[in-house]
């Protein structure tokens, strides 16, 4: 004789204690798992964000230098950790950032005391890097070419 439809849908509603705890072991093992990758992902990412904004920065110097046809600098505190744009002939400063820990300058090659200058045509001054690195190791690098142009690699 079957089973009438009624008495199979009445015999278990809601889950057990064993399936509760099952899933939420299941969810614990996940995120274990996930959490490292994520905070490599999030300090790579910021790393790829503080060097496009240096990047930025450096275009915005050379802008200036050739819309006010005044020389424009970006003087790097490698201690300090930032660096300031500014009108190379009046001393202004027109930006002042600082690069949010755990990201750091690593290095500053070719750049006499850690200055990039830019001229009225937008040519720099000299050929240099800025290295940038955060606690996994890994490195961003802004090069300066003597044309003024500004690549992130």
């Amino acid at each position: 004789m079957p089973i009438p439809f009624k008495h199979i849908l009445s015999e278990k509603s809601g889950f057990s204690l064993a399936e509760i705890l099952m899933a939420i072991a299941i969810v614990a093992i996940a995120a274990s798992i996930s959490i490292p990758f994520f905070q490599t992902i999030s300090s790579t990412l910021n790393l790829n964000a503080a060097g496009r904004d240096l990047a930025v920065d450096l275009r915005y110097a050379q802008q200036l230098a050739v819309t006010t046809q005044d020389n424009h600098q970006a003087a790097f505190d490698p201690i300090g950790n930032s660096y300031v744009i500014s009108n190379a002939a009046t001393g202004e400063i027109l930006k002042t950032r600082n690069i949010k820990s755990p990201i750091a300058i690593q290095s500053i090659a070719g750049l006499p005391e850690n200055t990039v200058i830019f001229n009225a045509t937008g040519a720099a001054n000299s050929i240099g890097t800025i290295i940038l690195s955060n606690p996994n190791n890994k490195l961003i690098t802004i090069a300066i070419k003597p044309s003024g142009y500004v690549k992130v690699n």
